[in-house]
């Protein structure tokens, strides 16, 4: 009885299983398709709209660290469509990419490390729009600050410090059995420790000490008029950024839930990393989705690029 009870317990897992990696796929493939139209909207906006984009310095700048938040939820996206993909191929023809414990393939151990590094990359860049806006309030007359330049330089640094931050990341990876990728374990303390803090608790906590800092400058100095309608507008962007990135994180808890479960009971459950894999890609969704809603300036470049 109890051998029979198992048997249906693991056909009714594998069956929710393969559930949840058919949504993430379908999900993955949405918002893959809306990243790509709004990216092709942007660049053609800015490279269409140049004359009329440089009388409004400021404006061709926050589009172009709007790009560059774009460029990683693609990135973060179709990663996470390439792993489930092969998980899905694994679940249809009970193959395994790789049967041996020795050392996980290169290609394997790459998936993880760009997962790791265009995860960091999102949450990057919002703290770039943010230190943007903050130059703009604190600094308004030094003009390195407001070259165009300036920030394609600050925006190719972001990524190859990325690179390099997430390059212990290749080093931790492990072959994930019965998923068909690489991951860092749960039970891989350092490798949890390490991505939480360059990922998210890094760049969250630079966006935090900006608001804060700049709410402070606000309230302890007096400005004109004019410049504090424009301060207004900068404050009011990166309060609604540091609430995207605490909405993106609300979603992302479920990592961290399961990470907990795994050292309360003292083992993992077989649906563990496919939920990640769900949530996570819920989350850039989520986060594509409203990164458009919360910036005026993004639903007007994609109103005239259409008309």
């Amino acid at each position: 009885m109890n051998k029979m009870r198992n048997l249906s317990s693991n056909v009714n897992i594998k069956y929710l299983a393969i559930s949840f990696t058919i949504v993430t796929l379908v999900l993955a493939i949405l918002t893959i398709l809306f990243t790509i139209y709004i990216l092709y909207r942007l660049i053609s906006f800015i490279k269409y709209q140049q004359e009329r984009l440089s009388k409004s310095q400021s404006r061709r700048i926050g589009l172009l660290h709007s790009v560059n938040t774009y460029i990683h939820i693609l990135g973060s996206v179709l990663i996470f469509f390439v792993m489930s993909t092969r998980t899905f191929y694994g679940d249809l023809f009970l193959k395994e990419f790789h049967l041996t414990n020795s050392t996980p393939s290169w290609h394997c151990r790459l998936v993880n490390y760009f997962m790791s590094m265009f995860a960091s990359g999102v949450y990057g860049s919002c703290f770039l729009q943010a230190l943007f806006r903050y130059w703009r309030i604190m600094y308004p007359y030094k003009r390195i600050y407001k070259k165009y330049s300036f920030h394609q330089r600050l925006i190719l640094f972001h990524w190859i410090l990325t690179f390099i931050l997430s390059i212990p990341v290749w080093f931790r990876s492990a072959y994930i059995f019965g998923e068909n990728f690489c991951l860092n374990r749960f039970t891989d303390t350092y490798s949890s420790i390490y991505i939480s803090t360059i990922a998210v608790g890094i760049p969250v906590t630079s966006i935090t000490f900006v608001y804060i800092k700049i709410i402070l400058f606000v309230k302890y100095h007096w400005q004109t008029r004019k410049r504090w309608r424009r301060m207004k507008r900068d404050i009011l962007i990166i309060k609604r950024i540091l609430l995207l990135v605490f909405v993106l994180l609300k979603v992302s808890t479920a990592a961290i839930i399961l990470w907990l479960l795994m050292f309360i009971q003292q083992r993992l459950h077989p649906l563990s990393y496919r939920i990640l894999c769900l949530i996570s890609t819920f989350g850039m969704t989520i986060f594509s989705l409203t990164l458009l809603i919360v910036s005026p300036q993004l639903k007007r470049a994609l109103i005239h690029s259409i008309v």
